[in-house]
């Protein structure tokens, strides 16, 4: 029964199975890198605090700026700088946004990484 099954699929068979599983797998490990991936938000020089972004949240860091976190991803949802890059860049959840004008980084880690980031 199965060598009729093996004699039965084409070479485009034997591509299309091995495509599906190659797009599950990685799909399956992008969704559990995303269940420890961490925000990290820092203010001046100093780690003003960290939050998983597996829960959704919207962070209040003073009057200046706002953080949203949503579906694994962040955004600045607001800040008071005069060109607004941080707002624009809109939802991320590898690259740091970081707002100049507040000195403010919201920087991406897995939980098991060590990181210092200092800014000058």
């Amino acid at each position: 029964m199965t060598n009729k099954l093996l004699k039965k699929l084409s070479i485009s068979d034997v591509i299309l199975i091995l495509a599906c599983l190659i797009v599950a797998v990685l799909l399956w490990r992008n969704h559990a890198a995303t269940d420890d991936k961490m925000l990290y938000i820092y203010k001046g020089d100093v780690l003003w605090g960290e939050y998983s972004l597996s829960q959704d949240l919207l962070i209040e860091i003073d009057q200046h700026n706002t953080v949203q976190i949503s579906d694994g991803k962040a955004r600045m949802l607001s800040s008071d700088c005069p060109d607004k890059r941080c707002v624009k860049q809109g939802f991320n959840q590898t690259m740091p946004i970081i707002c100049l004008p507040n000195r403010l980084v919201l920087e991406f880690e897995h939980r098991a990484k060590e990181h210092r980031l200092i800014l000058q």
